[in-house]
């Protein structure tokens, strides 16, 4: 079974019932709809997706393989929960990666382009009425976007991958997201990609990554930590 897909760059061009499950399981994943630590029932899920339960099983291990689901036995399939240890542990890889990135762009004396303003135009424009899932995605593609002006195939893959986790680790922290007001995570987002075209300002690039729910308190201190 092939699925045609409304996104294809050319005529013709398929993609196969594995990888268009993959992609709605992960969309579905990465926007809150499956509860952490919920099984997923097999049998419903391929009927209503109206694929065979052989090619759900190959999909659920492809998200398995980047940490977006986990298999226990005789508990089936559900998106993993995250807890403090694995959070924190994401968070030090990410800051090894990030704070690496903007080191090469600083010495290699990189200028943000086209695609920063425009990653950050689309966090600017973000409304009340836009849910933390989808700010997650346009956060995550800015951040993405200046890990790549290092230059660094593998950095840029690295973190890509890293970055799957990461959301999942603050899909599972929104009650802590949503005390951040929407005009201070806009700002961080400015103040940062200021801090990357002026290295020499004084702004704290690789602070703006590392909070978490146990260490920052959202609420009372809004001005020393970051959601991104």
């Amino acid at each position: 079974m092939t699925v045609i897909s409304n996104t294809a760059p050319a005529p013709f061009q398929t993609v196969s019932a594995v990888d268009a499950a993959e992609a709605y399981l992960r969309r579905e994943v990465l926007s809150g709809r499956f509860e952490a630590g919920q099984r997923i029932k097999e049998a419903p899920l391929a009927a209503s997706l109206r694929i065979s339960r052989h090619t759900l099983r190959s999909a659920f291990a492809r998200l398995e393989s980047v940490g977006l689901l986990a298999y226990r036995e005789n508990r089936g399939w559900s998106v993993p929960v995250l807890d403090r240890a694995e959070y924190e542990d994401i968070l030090v890889l990410r800051g090894s990666l990030e704070s690496t990135a903007y080191r090469l762009i600083k010495e290699r004396a990189v200028t943000p382009g086209d695609r920063i303003q425009e990653a950050l135009q689309r966090v600017l424009d973000v409304t009340d009425d836009v849910p933390w899932p989808d700010r997650l995605e346009l956060d995550c593609a800015l951040h993405q976007a200046l890990v790549d002006l290092a230059g660094s195939r593998r950095l840029s893959q690295a973190f890509e991958a890293l970055m799957i986790e990461f959301r999942l680790c603050r899909l599972q922290s929104l009650e802590w997201l949503e005390t951040v007001s929407l005009d201070h995570w806009k700002k961080l987002h400015s103040d940062l990609v200021e801090g990357v075209k002026h290295p020499d300002a004084s702004v704290d690039v690789e602070g703006h990554f590392l909070a978490n729910p146990w260490r920052d308190a959202r609420g009372e201190q809004e001005t020393e930590t970051a959601d991104g």
